[in-house]
């Protein structure tokens, strides 16, 4: 995540995006010796959590997404983009962000069908905004969100084909919150332990 917003300053960088560079690779030679660590066991349902901060670029307002897929309670596919669209709502860019999780989660079913680990329950996808489940779970576009292109209705599509189902997560237990916006100290640990990454 840090690294991604650096880049996003590289070519006209300023003394405070410097030492925040300096932070990082002390971060990085700090853990250098930690892995991710893959849990054993049976549990083999594909899970997702989505996440978005709304408006979190100073420079031209978008969003940044997130997302984070566990088979059991091993992370299997993650990723931290900049959303392409000026959402205007929290509930538009979190929207978006599950509607990018989504085209991952159909191929990464794909690929465990193909390995013989077909996935016959909906997937759970769980989001932390309130506003978000209303409008997948609604067969109407109100007039705060009739603006959202049509592509990202699909997840209405996919609810209904029983592909996925999407339940409320509180933010304090949002994996994917790591991979959009900066944490604090004892967040940060939290959600990296929930990922796996350990000594």
């Amino acid at each position: 995540m840090a690294v991604g917003l650096l880049c996003r300053r590289v070519e006209a960088p300023t003394e405070r995006e410097w030492k925040s560079v300096k932070r990082v690779m002390r971060y990085l030679a700090t853990t250098i010796d930690r892995k991710l660590h893959l849990s054993s066991g049976n549990e083999m349902e594909l899970q997702c959590y989505v996440d978005a901060e709304w408006a979190g670029d100073k420079t031209d307002r978008k969003s940044t997404s997130g997302y984070v897929f566990k088979l059991g309670k091993s992370p299997v596919a993650w990723s931290s983009r900049k959303q392409s669209l000026v959402a205007l709502s929290s509930t538009e860019a979190e929207y978006v962000a599950a509607s990018h999780a989504c085209k991952e989660l159909l191929w990464l079913r794909q690929l465990l069908d193909d390995m013989g680990l077909p996935q016959t329950a909906p997937t759970m996808v769980y989001e932390d905004n309130q506003g978000c489940i209303r409008l997948l779970e609604s067969d109407r576009c109100g007039s705060r969100t009739k603006h959202i292109d049509v592509r990202h209705h699909q997840l209405r599509n996919l609810r209904e084909q029983g592909v996925i189902t999407i339940q409320y997560c509180p933010s304090e237990e949002m994996t994917a919150d790591i991979l959009t916006k900066p944490l604090g100290k004892e967040r940060f640990r939290k959600f990296t332990e929930q990922l796996g990454l350990q000594d």
